[in-house]
């Protein structure tokens, strides 16, 4: 429906993904019978206070139609937040951004977030370190036998990832759908946490998204480096089955940022969210 107007955006592109999944959300927005503009927005429900949204504008445009469509869009938008008690609106994409977002940084928009997502060869992660002999190291199977340092290891998660959310608060939502969230695809038998007297001392959820491909998820530490410990075992231990490791690391998260930081990851695209508060 809107194959001209997005004939040269990657299909990477969050608009592109956005109308995919939510047509009934587009709205298109025209000039001279033309459509020059698109908006489509959703609901977070783990983030409900602000709307998401991805837009586009034709590059085509004069600066002054830019102008024109950007605030007809930016006025709809704000209306839609409003009428559901959110008092922000929230975008997403690859850098650099599309027009939309990049007139929306003079407008507004504030970078909170970067997020990368790269890849390297799982043995090139591999390091000597010396692991704490008090430390008992639980998978998910061990932990699931122990409902309350299961309950305690949710807490904790649910803690250190309202922590690393400030700009876009995380709903009050109830432990049990956090941990269905949280342990759902967690590799059942790889390391996940290091305990001591009934305390989390460290975690870090591993995924197998892509086969032989080990994917680094959520992660806390009481101290850094106990997680480099943790995540040591893990490595070790999925080295008979895995040959890359990846990860989704935020840069609101201290000890994500570390752990991107400290094993040679391959360069890779970034990913930046932004956000204008309406009050």
């Amino acid at each position: 429906m809107y194959g001209s107007l997005l004939a040269n955006v990657s299909s990477d592109r969050k608009i592109k993904e956005t109308i995919e999944q939510f047509p009934q959300n587009t709205q298109a927005y025209y000039l001279e019978n033309k459509p020059v503009g698109l908006m489509t927005c959703w609901q977070n429900a783990f983030h409900p206070y602000s709307l998401n949204f991805a837009g586009y504008l034709a590059p085509r445009l004069t600066s002054g139609e830019q102008m024109q469509v950007y605030e007809q869009i930016l006025t709809d938008l704000t209306a839609k937040a409003q009428k559901n008690h959110q008092n922000a609106l929230i975008t997403y994409d690859y850098a650099p951004q599309l027009l939309f977002n990049a007139i929306g940084q003079k407008n507004g928009f504030k970078l909170i977030r970067t997020t990368v997502e790269p890849q390297m060869p799982l043995k090139r992660a591999l390091k000597n370190i010396l692991i704490d002999t008090d430390l008992q190291m639980v998978t998910l199977h061990e932990i699931k036998k122990d409902s309350v340092i299961m309950n305690r290891l949710a807490q904790v998660s649910f803690s250190d990832y309202q922590k690393n959310h400030l700009a876009n608060p995380v709903a009050k939502i109830p432990l049990s759908e956090w941990s269905k969230t949280i342990f759902t695809d967690q590799l059942e038998h790889a390391p996940l946490a290091l305990i001591a007297a009934g305390q989390i001392k460290a975690y870090c959820f591993s995924f197998e998204d892509t086969p032989q491909e080990l994917t680094l998820g959520w992660m806390g530490a009481v101290k850094p480096n106990l997680l480099d410990q943790l995540q040591q075992q893990l490595l070790n231990w999925a080295q008979a089955k895995y040959q890359t490791l990846s990860g989704e690391f935020d840069s609101t998260d201290p000890l994500a940022t570390r752990t991107y930081r400290k094993y040679a990851f391959n360069m890779c695209p970034v990913y930046e969210t932004y956000l204008k508060k309406l009050n």
